[in-house]
């Protein structure tokens, strides 16, 4: 790519340092090499899918879906900012559109891409068919990403994102600060009739009752100290000893209650012994997590629960189908943390629920090319 013209010089100084300007030249470089290679991973038609689903309506300084996918990607791999976007692009020569043009074509942008997203990862296995039992059920996982920018790796902001693991449309994005944890009541675009799959961070009193108060159901993974359980006579239960007993690979469910202002509420617990393969997988990675963390060597306890996969559920479908529903978090799991890998919270425009689904549409493409690359055998390009 040839350096930037004067004309566009000025924009880029002011949003980058020179050695961020050829880091991200080269990386345009290496988008434009790679293209063809990028283009055999999608499905037949997805240029004319472009304009069915309204990507390039009203385009006119931007005409083709080879375009319109560059534009994604030098956003989503160098944005920081639309305008940088724009003079960057703009100093190729191929693609000439101003700072709010670079907004909303993006956001036209959003259906395409998840279109693109959802026929690249069922294609190459990242993403199951729907199972029937789950008719026209809504199936949601939450996770979030963070942007650690201090010296101590202080946690400072949060991106919280929901989306629908058959069709990896996004549902729901907040942006937050670091001080905002983990946790359900931070969504509010749950439906009623949709299951909800969180991982242990979700695993609490209060996000339980969020979910149950907006109609939704709920899959969610405990931690083994997540709160207090009681059974039918209000005497706490003691999960460690319970739980003992279930053999290697097999699975048991217990009808317990928690305690809400005084009351008793039920609430279903299902639990998997994990392999004897599969505990010696987790051991490992609770040892690898303790030592990124800073922290000792893993606890007779942690250990303990390691070997266990505990959910709580509002659901009365078979245990096993619980625990396979569960499962499907598991298999998009790599693709979130692809996901958490390209995320830059300052790459986002306005925090509008518009702009950042859009944000989260672009990442989830491009997650999904990177994946998608790495399970071919074939190097990231970006």
């Amino acid at each position: 790519m040839p350096p930037p013209p004067s004309s566009h010089w000025r924009t880029i100084k002011e949003k980058y340092t020179k050695a961020e300007i050829r880091s991200m030249m080269k990386n345009i470089e290496k988008i434009e090499e790679k293209m063809e290679e990028i283009y055999s991973l999608f499905p037949e038609g997805w240029q004319e899918k472009a304009r069915e689903l309204g990507a390039l309506e009203r385009a006119r300084n931007i005409k083709t879906a080879e375009d319109l996918l560059m534009l994604n990607l030098a956003y989503q791999t160098n944005g920081k900012s639309l305008g940088g976007t724009s003079a960057l692009l703009k100093s190729g020569g191929t693609i000439n559109l101003a700072k709010n043009a670079v907004n909303f074509r993006i956001q036209r942008s959003a259906d395409w891409n998840n279109w693109l997203t959802e026929n690249i990862c069922r294609n190459n296995g990242i993403i199951a068919e729907k199972p029937e039992f789950l008719n026209d059920r809504r199936i949601v996982a939450v996770d979030a990403t963070e942007e650690k920018m201090d010296a101590k790796a202080t946690v400072l902001s949060r991106l919280h994102y929901a989306v629908d693991i058959y069709n990896l449309n996004p549902v729901e994005a907040i942006a937050t600060t670091g001080k905002t944890g983990e946790k359900l009541t931070n969504f509010n675009k749950f439906a009623e009739k949709d299951i909800i799959l969180a991982d242990r961070a979700y695993g609490t009193i209060t996000s339980i009752e969020h979910a149950k108060s907006l109609g939704a159901d709920f899959v969610i993974r405990l931690k083994y100290d997540a709160f207090n359980m009681f059974d039918e006579k209000g005497e706490r239960f003691d999960m460690t000893k319970a739980i003992k007993g279930i053999k290697e690979g097999e699975s048991a469910e217990f009808n317990l209650n928690y305690l809400r202002n005084k009351e008793l509420i039920p609430i279903r617990i299902c639990v998997y012994r994990k392999t004897d393969e599969q505990a010696e997988n987790s051991e490992r990675s609770i040892k690898k997590s303790n030592k990124r963390k800073g922290r000792t060597e893993p606890s007779v306890i942690q250990l303990f629960y390691g070997n266990y996969v505990i959910v709580a559920t509002s659901l009365a479908f078979e245990r096993d189908k619980i625990l396979e529903l569960y499962r499907q978090r598991w298999q998009i799991e790599i693709l979130f943390k692809r996901l958490k890998s390209l995320f830059n919270y300052d790459d986002m425009p306005a925090r509008t629920e518009a702009t950042m689904k859009a944000f989260i549409s672009g990442k989830l493409l491009l997650a999904a090319i990177c994946e998608t690359l790495v399970i071919q055998g074939r190097f990231s390009p970006l």
